[in-house]
């Protein structure tokens, strides 16, 4: 098992494990780090990443990118409606106001949901970490820090859809910190340093600043835009070639999907090349109408076009800095990550802001996804990770609002920049049920076309309804979790009972003496007398001694009777008395959550529809594989019939095999080109049928002569041993041997006629002596000999000992031994004391 960091980007995604020797970035089947976001749809099956690469040329219009920038947002999003124009799919509004992409598949028109997108491409990503036959049993997935909830539950949803386990939704900046921080050896232990990240991807620029001490980080700061990254140096530039080229041929590349496409890749490729050099040069053969596109650009004209774009950068570097409450001196470093950190001009900007030289000694493409492994190692108890606290901050504000006798009430539960995971208690006074509306507070920077309340929480009502005309008391807790999610987890009636319990309660015993009269004071003892002889009494002590004894009751009779065991524990016996006691008693309170996103139906419907997805990619891989296998079986016996296989094959049978081919070859392309896999399967053996036995005829003649050669070597080595006078099988009868000898005469006897008839025939025949044959012989002859040559020698026979002449000495009478008895009665008995 293995848990995996998964890092969704707009153009690639990356995934990385945690494993026993630490984190390790996975590869593809192309053997790359970095996966195309992609999704194509064909007539007969969905294909992800590598494999949906080629489509993006050919069949634009269902080759599906960028839908991350679409996820958990309405159509009607000025976001959206500006993000649809430069995407070659259609994009249509679903019957929710959400959003729906509609592509061809399996022959019809079909329509899917951002989320459903998405989660294809964790598939991808999860098929990639599982090819060592490893499961991902959880994962942390990496989101936008501007994300909203209803972006992060959309996300939480593709997770689900792809069947993976989401242990937290991490901001792709707090993930770069902890992938930076959690090796630092050298972090101060009291007063922290502060380092900012800024991340310049494709469509978004990200920055945040974040304090480090010895095993902890904390978010200070979070600041971003939107709508600034790569995709914008690329627009500009498309923009500019594309005037251009309509000014010198009066073709619009914008109206044709495909030209537009290849237009924006040179576009792209330009500006990574103007980060290197100076001045680069722009080719597209075949732009529109077989219409080959040069022209270039240089460094300079660059900038200058893209510096309404550049200057953008400097707001969210402010912002960062404004709300960490620092200026740009309390900054140790500058970390810079994300595909458009290679731009020399936005580099500038943060040099020049931070008044320092942005440091790139990060993985620009795979910090994001380590830094996600490392958190779901930390949070899985699986794994054993070095302690290190990560403290994020939640960009947002989070009120509540209620009605309280008729008034609105607001309450601030969650402050920007406070830390999350973090929890409130509400309590409330009501008979009946109520609703909560959680919602953005004003301070919060939710972009224009989302919707400020985040849901509503029906709550109630109570279990019981006080009879006394109280109101019942009810406790709710709210949590904002690891994911940035805000809810209602529980709510809970609290009530306070009274209840009966009995209890024992002991009493003193009664003293004894006079009623209601106190003890009389002990009479003073007489102090003896230093010489032994008794002490005289000091004065007045005859009177006291007299006094005492008129006092104490019974004293003329003698001693005062003893308190018998009875009446001692008939004293000790304990009282029952009932008294009255409060308790609190908690009853879960029913509630009903209305949050913008799919529903638990709708998950588990396309639960389902991933699921038979998945299972027509494996049957149509299963056909491929053997459509390829009548394809490759086609090449190969061709080549082999003109090579090896050509002595042992006739012309007619060449004529016949090669036309059989070849008619297979052209079915291949035409009406073969698509059908089912039992129909290949069919196809396969009728090759077979026709092909095996001339590739029989080779491959005997290649094993024959060895086959026979082992033959020959074993029976003769068996004769040489059977007829060998060694001691070693002197034990064996002389019929035993004789029956090996002639068991390994008649296979060699056998051998030769055999052979003598194979060499009788053409190449071009069928054999009749196979290595099978020949091998089976062998086997059987040693089946044969093996017991009778390994018997073993019988063991030599025991002698008999004679008995020994008995000494004189021996013989005469010694002197009576003490037997042990005896020794016994004479030796004294030990005393052993005894325990019980």
């Amino acid at each position: 098992m293995s848990v995996a960091g998964i890092d969704i980007g707009d153009q690639k995604s990356c995934i990385a494990v945690a494993r026993k020797r630490g984190i390790d970035v996975l590869m593809n089947k192309e053997s790359k780090r970095e996966t195309p976001s992609l999704v194509a749809f064909g007539p007969k099956q969905r294909q992800l990443g590598t494999d949906a690469a080629g489509s993006l040329s050919i069949n634009p219009k269902n080759t599906l990118f960028g839908v991350k920038r679409l996820l958990g947002k309405k159509f009607r999003n000025p976001d959206v409606q500006r993000d649809i124009q430069e995407l070659p799919y259609n994009v249509s509004e679903g019957p929710d106001g959400g959003i729906l992409i509609n592509v061809d598949y399996l022959g019809e028109r079909q329509s899917f949901t951002p989320e459903q997108i998405v989660a294809a491409i964790i598939v991808d990503m999860k098929d990639i970490a599982e090819v060592d036959g490893s499961p991902v049993t959880d994962c942390v997935l990496s989101v936008p820090t501007y994300y909203l909830e209803s972006e992060r539950y959309a996300m939480l949803a593709a997770a689900r859809i792809a069947s993976v386990n989401c242990l937290r939704l991490i901001n792709e900046t707090t993930a770069t910190a902890l992938a930076y921080g959690i090796y630092k050896t050298d972090l101060p232990e009291t007063e922290p340093i502060n380092v900012v990240f800024i991340d310049a991807g494709h469509t978004a620029f990200q920055v945040s600043i974040v304090a480090f001490k010895k095993g902890q980080l904390r978010v200070l700061s979070h600041a971003w835009d939107r709508n600034l990254g790569g995709r914008d140096l690329d627009n500009v530039l498309f923009n500019y070639f594309a005037n251009e080229f309509k000014e010198k041929y009066k073709l619009d590349v914008r109206t044709n999907p495909k030209a537009s496409f290849r237009l924006r890749m040179g576009c792209e490729k330009l500006k990574k090349v103007l980060s290197s050099i100076p001045e680069a040069p722009m080719n597209v053969e075949c732009l529109m109408n077989d219409i080959d596109f040069r022209s270039s650009m240089t460094r300079e004209q660059f900038e200058e076009l893209a510096k309404p774009v550049l200057e953008r950068a400097r707001a969210p570097l402010e912002k960062a800095l404004e709300e960490a409450k620092l200026s740009s001196d309390d900054i140790a470093s500058v970390e810079v990550i994300g595909g458009s950190s290679r731009v020399p001009s936005l580099l500038n900007t943060m040099r020049d802001f931070f008044k320092k030289e942005p440091s790139r000694t990060l993985n620009a493409t795979e910090v994001v996804c380590r830094g996600c492994a490392l958190n779901c190692a930390m949070l899985s108890p699986i794994f054993r990770v070095r302690d290190f606290e990560v403290i994020e901050a939640f960009p947002f504000g989070i009120q509540f609002e209620w009605e309280k006798d008729g008034e609105h009430t607001t309450s601030v539960l969650f402050e920007r920049m406070g830390p999350i995971p973090s929890a409130k208690m509400l309590t409330f006074f009501r008979n009946s049920a109520f609703t909560l509306t959680a919602r953005y507070t004003e301070d919060s920077p939710v972009p224009e076309g989302f919707d400020p309340v985040i849901g509503t929480f029906e709550i109630g009502p109570p279990v019981h309804v006080p009879t006394d005309g109280s109101k019942a008391k009810i406790k709710v807790k709210v949590k904002l979790n690891l994911h940035g999610v805000v809810g209602v987890e529980s709510a809970q009636q609290v009530e306070e009972e009274e209840y009966e319990e009995t209890v024992k309660v002991y009493e003193p015993a009664p003293v004894k003496g006079k009623k209601d009269e106190p003890m009389p004071d002990a009479a003073p003892e007489a102090a003896p007398a230093e010489n032994g002889g008794p002490a005289e009494a000091g004065p007045g002590a005859a009177e006291a001694a007299a006094e005492a004894s008129a006092a104490a009751p019974g004293a003329a009779d003698g001693p005062a009777p003893m308190e018998t065991e009875a009446e001692a524990a008939k004293a000790e016996e304990p009282k029952e008395e009932v008294v009255k006691k409060k308790r609190t008693k908690k009853l879960q309170v029913p509630f009903k959550v209305h949050i913008e996103g799919l529903s638990e139906k709708v998950v588990q419907d396309f639960i389902e529809v991933e699921g038979n997805i998945e299972l027509q990619k494996k049957r149509q891989d299963e056909t491929n594989e053997r459509k390829n296998a009548v394809e490759a079986y086609v090449y190969g016996l061709r080549n082999q019939l003109s090579d090896q296989l050509a002595p042992f094959v006739t012309e007619q049978e060449q004529a016949t095999v090669s036309d059989k081919l070849n008619q297979t070859e052209d079915w291949l392309y035409e009406e073969g080109e698509d059908e089912s896999k039992g129909v290949y399967e069919a196809k396969l053996k009728e090759l077979q049928a026709l092909g095996e036995p001339l590739l029989h005829r080779s491959r005997e003649a290649e094993a024959r002569p060895a086959a026979a050669s082992a033959l020959a070597s074993t029976a003769n080595r068996l004769i040489a041993v059977a007829t060998a006078s060694d001691t070693k099988h002197a034990h064996i009868p002389q019929e035993d041997k004789d029956k090996v000898v002639a068991e390994a005469k008649k296979a060699l006897e056998w051998l030769a006629e055999k052979q003598k008839l194979q060499e009788s025939l053409r190449k071009t025949d069928d054999p009749v002596l196979t290595s099978a044959d020949i091998k089976k012989r062998e086997e059987t002859i040693v089946r044969f000999s093996d017991p009778i040559l390994s018997k073993p020698a019988p063991p030599p026979p025991k002698e008999e000992k004679k008995p020994e002449a008995k000494d004189e000495k021996a013989a005469a009478p010694e002197e009576p031994m003490e037997t042990d008895a005896a020794a016994a009665e004479a030796a004294p008995t030990p005393e052993v004391d005894m325990v019980d």
